[in-house]
């Protein structure tokens, strides 16, 4: 049996006995339908419609199994349809992507640039977001533990002062903690962004 949709159907060979029973129960009753002699007569393979056709028409069905001994039979498979060329170009670039995250990752700790730069991963993106956070707190706290102190210290150390002169020693106190916490911010934040040469690393001259 063939056909357009041969590779949706399931297959079964014809061995001598299925060929003499086909024969026999054709003989008999001559108005089966024409894809049943149709197999039979040009076809190496039947179908289901044909096996269920022989087994309405065959005497003795007690000993059907027995003409199925031996057969081959081929299972249906779907036809795989080309990918969309737009989404395995996409496919592509994903899978590049994701091989050169895989490398870079991998090559990281080899590599004297990358090794203290930050991982791409969330993890590594929540971490430098807490220093940050405690950076700042660690910044607002010291301004305000410098004004506390020009402020109220200094008053308990030498004795009772003038509000206004208080406040001034507070600000002064507070801008130069400022000021430093600035300074000591951008330093790091530079050696942050530069990278790091690898102290284990020697320079090989010619």
């Amino acid at each position: 049996m063939t056909g357009p949709n041969d590779s949706y159907e399931l297959k079964i060979s014809l061995n001598e006995k299925l060929i003499e029973a086909f024969s026999q129960a054709l003989a008999v009753y001559e108005d089966a339908p024409e894809l049943v002699k149709t197999s039979v007569k040009t076809g190496s393979f039947v179908g289901l419609e044909e096996i269920e056709w022989l087994h309405k028409h065959t005497k003795d069905v007690g000993k059907f199994h027995e003409l199925l001994t031996g057969v081959e039979v081929i299972l249906p498979h779907p036809v795989e349809k080309p990918r969309d060329p737009l989404l395995e170009a996409r496919i592509k670039k994903l899978k590049a992507e994701q091989e050169e995250r895989e490398y870079r990752k991998m090559t990281k700790n080899v590599d004297s640039v990358r090794r203290y730069q930050p991982d791409d991963t969330i993890g590594s993106q929540l971490r430098q977001m807490n220093k940050q956070m405690i950076a700042v707190l660690q910044f607002v706290f010291s301004v305000v533990a410098g004004f506390v102190f020009g402020f109220l210290g200094i008053e308990l150390i030498v004795g009772d002062l003038e509000f206004g002169f208080r406040l001034l020693l507070g600000v002064i106190f507070s801008l130069i903690i400022a000021l430093a916490e600035i300074y000591f911010l951008a330093k790091k934040l530079a050696e942050e962004m530069d990278p790091v040469e690898d102290p284990n690393q020697k320079l090989h001259y010619d």
